[in-house]
């Protein structure tokens, strides 16, 4: 299911293409945005990761003020520790955005040939691969493009899981929900997930026992850096995340505005597009930042269209630990708003059901064609 070994030839050589195109367009843009970095509100969201990055790196720093999760900090502070420099660890971070960002067309097109089959998933994969907001994320030092690949590699753990019933799928779906709780704590509560898909997979109660453990375990382990007190992640104990909660979950719950407000700008807001708008003219700034904004509406509008289209009429089964997944941030987000996020990487599971609907719509076309065809023979 995960092998690009099963495609054919023509199918693999048009995915690595849009790999690779991928990855040498987030390098380029990365290369040619220089030190032109972003304006207002975003520049303070980069800020406090790179403060509390400063503040893990350095010992005579004290405890820092900044309401970050801990991911973001905790790369650029190991890279930092590799390189030796700053500079060198920031430059790093967003190349390794990019590799991450081309990693998740793949997870896309795993995603979308498992959900449907492999001329949607060509679509989404395509799809993503023009999806403008996701280069302009990749160019600054925040968690959206990272914590998006880890919760589509986390969809993945999911199905592997569920399909081959192995412990080692289980410990990986453990292990990537707390790796995603450390850019989102939203994600905590991720694997009670497992009890709706054990069910619908009618999975024995040996399975559901056997990976609930394994889950745990998985859990545990990349914790336990944290409570074991071992000397390198102290610092990380001032920052809000899975052993630290309340910091986070306290100012969360004061922000101002009707919540479902925040819900809606957290998925179809559109702060993300902002970060591709880096004209020095303003005037060709908004212009193009109105485009962008369209483009966006219309991708996700269609992929909430794709989303009620295929629950109606196709396999739900095969949907759940996608949808689930969208459905789960998306109410995690309301009941608790994140802070230092964009919503943007929930949108990549709505492209999944854009390239449904782009797929029907290319059969449709082709049928009518053929219809007409015939009809000017008979």
């Amino acid at each position: 299911m995960f092998s690009i070994w099963s495609l054919s030839r023509l199918n693999r050589k048009l995915l690595l293409f849009i790999i690779a195109g991928v990855f040498l367009m987030s390098c380029l843009l990365i290369i040619a945005g220089g030190k032109n970095g972003p304006q207002g509100a975003i520049t303070q969201m980069e800020q406090k990761y790179i403060q509390s990055a400063a503040m893990i790196s350095h010992a005579d720093r004290g405890e820092d003020s900044s309401v970050v999760m801990p991911g973001v900090p905790l790369m650029i502070a190991g890279l930092t520790k590799l390189l030796g420099d700053e500079g060198y660890a920031f430059a790093a971070y967003r190349f390794i955005q990019a590799l991450f960002h081309a990693l998740s067309v793949y997870l896309v097109f795993v995603l979308s040939r498992y959900m449907f089959n492999t001329p949607t998933a060509l679509l989404a994969s395509l799809i993503y691969a023009l999806y403008w907001p996701a280069y302009g994320v990749v160019r600054l030092i925040l968690p959206d493009t990272t914590m998006q690949m880890l919760m589509l590699l986390l969809v993945c753990a999911v199905i592997g899981a569920l399909e081959y019933r192995q412990a080692g799928w289980y410990i990986a779906a453990g292990v990537l929900t707390a790796l995603v709780a450390c850019f989102n704590l939203q994600a905590l509560l991720y694997p009670v997930l497992f009890v709706i898909l054990w069910w619908k997979y009618r999975s024995p109660w040996r399975t559901v026992i056997s990976g609930t453990l394994l889950i745990t375990f998985g859990y545990f382990l990349v914790m336990s850096p944290w409570w074991l007190s071992l000397p390198v992640f102290e610092k990380l104990m001032y920052l809000p995340g899975p052993w630290n909660i309340a910091p986070l979950w306290v100012d969360a719950r004061f922000i101002e505005g009707n919540p479902l407000i925040h819900l809606y700008r957290s998925v179809f807001g559109g702060l993300s597009t902002k970060y591709a708008g880096r004209f020095g003219n303003e005037e060709a700034r908004k212009v193009v930042q109105s485009a962008l904004d369209f483009v966006r509406l219309m991708l996700l509008y269609a992929g909430v269209v794709g989303l009620a289209w295929s629950v109606w009429k196709y396999r739900l089964k095969r949907q759940l630990p996608a949808l689930l997944t969208l459905l789960y941030f998306i109410a995690a987000d309301w009941l608790v708003p994140s802070l230092d996020g964009t919503g943007f990487p929930y949108g990549v599971f709505l492209l999944l059901y854009t390239a449904f609907l782009a797929n029907k719509a290319v059969i449709y076309a082709h049928r009518s064609r053929l219809h007409r065809g015939s009809s000017r023979h008979s």
